[in-house]
């Protein structure tokens, strides 16, 4: 079990890395760099926001929600992101630790939940996900899955190499098939919605999104993902419909929370459905 000391310091990395993904949120759809300026700014007025008021969580409610300098309204977007993240980051930590996942997996799966809720909420604001977080994401998996091989190898948790237990091969062709399975998954499911309803069922921001996903978390992962997100996404959008008579809903947040669901607890529901963790 890991200390309390450790979650604290991990729930206090998700609130800085939390901050950053809102820095994410806002810049990268509009085509500003999230490294330039360094500092964060007001949208309304430009100032430079100054340490104090941008301490995570505190500074909103310090300010009330405000910008000091101009006065104009800041999202609570942004108090959810950074709360969001503490306390995904601290409960993930929390459970991989507890089942035995070794350091390089942990910091891999958190670093994927960051990334799922920069791609969730842009998603959810414009109905778009950037190629940066997604070719990005995707470019990397493979790298990735080379130097953390327990990504794709940890029988326990169901997860095993498709091809060979090869040093490179293994891990390296897990993510590959990992990437074609995503893609093609939601892709099919795209082009069959649109011959049945007659018009956009997925946008391929969606193909790419579960591209690079499934390089992370290999095939069997993510097919998992592709079946548990219609759960979320059929209750959700029956109240969205009720709500507002609107049948198109981004479904990037609806992945991203059936990939932290097969992260967490894919092994569990490798169990109780009966797949072997041998394949």
């Amino acid at each position: 079990m890991p200390e309390p000391f450790a979650l604290v310091v991990v729930a206090a990395l998700g609130l800085a890395v939390g901050s950053f993904l809102n820095v994410c949120i806002y810049r990268l759809p509009r085509d500003k760099s999230p490294w330039n300026p360094s500092r964060s700014y007001c949208p309304q007025c430009h100032e430079m926001i100054r340490w104090y008021d941008n301490i995570p969580l505190i500074s909103y409610f310090v300010l009330h929600g405000h910008c000091r300098r101009c006065g104009s309204y800041i999202s609570p977007r942004y108090l959810l992101v950074e709360f969001l993240t503490a306390v995904l980051f601290a409960g993930s930590f929390w459970m991989l630790k507890s089942r035995g996942e070794g350091i390089g997996v942990i910091a891999v799966y958190l670093a994927i939940i960051g990334w799922l809720i920069a791609c969730s909420f842009i998603d959810m604001e414009l109905r778009i996900i950037p190629d940066e977080l997604t070719l990005g994401a995707a470019l990397l998996a493979p790298v990735l899955s080379v130097f953390v091989p327990a990504l794709h190898r940890n029988v326990p948790m169901g997860r095993n190499y498709l091809f060979t237990s090869d040093h490179l091969g293994g891990p390296l062709a897990a993510s590959l098939v990992g990437m074609a399975v995503g893609a093609a998954a939601i892709y099919l499911a795209g082009a069959g919605g649109k011959l049945l309803f007659r018009k956009e069922a997925m946008g391929f921001g969606d193909v790419k999104f579960m591209a690079a996903l499934g390089g992370l978390l290999g095939w069997k992962l993510i097919l998992l993902v592709f079946f548990v997100a219609p759960v979320f996404g059929s209750v959700i959008g029956i109240i969205h419909l009720l709500r507002t008579k609107e049948h198109h809903i981004p479904y990037g947040p609806f992945l991203s929370v059936a990939a932290v669901v097969a992260m967490l607890w894919g092994d569990k529901i490798f169990q109780i459905i009966g797949v072997t963790p041998l394949l």
